[in-house]
């Protein structure tokens, strides 16, 4: 009789201990998501050049606008303007 009490309680505990593991479980999900960022287009650069010749000499101009945009890191769009003006008398 001990002998069927003694495979009754491992039995018993060897189930509980199967049961126990099994209810043990995790479940992990991760998401991430991309945000794209405004294409940025290239810079223009825009000059002139512009030579007179007259009786009281030489005289040279020229100009230089470069316009450039950019992107901060918070994803807004800014453009800077330059323009470098030049006047020569020879």
């Amino acid at each position: 009789m001990s002998k069927f009490w003694l495979a009754t309680t491992t039995a018993l505990t060897l189930m509980t201990g199967v049961a126990v593991a099994q209810t043990a479980s995790t479940t992990t999900t991760e998401t991430t998501t991309a945000v794209p960022l405004p294409i940025v287009p290239p810079a223009v650069v825009q000059s002139t050049h512009e030579r007179t010749v007259d009786s009281t000499g030489v005289t040279e101009h020229s100009r230089t606008v470069t316009t450039a945009p950019s992107v901060s890191p918070y994803g807004e769009t800014t453009t800077t303007t330059r323009s470098v003006e030049t006047t020569t008398d020879r």
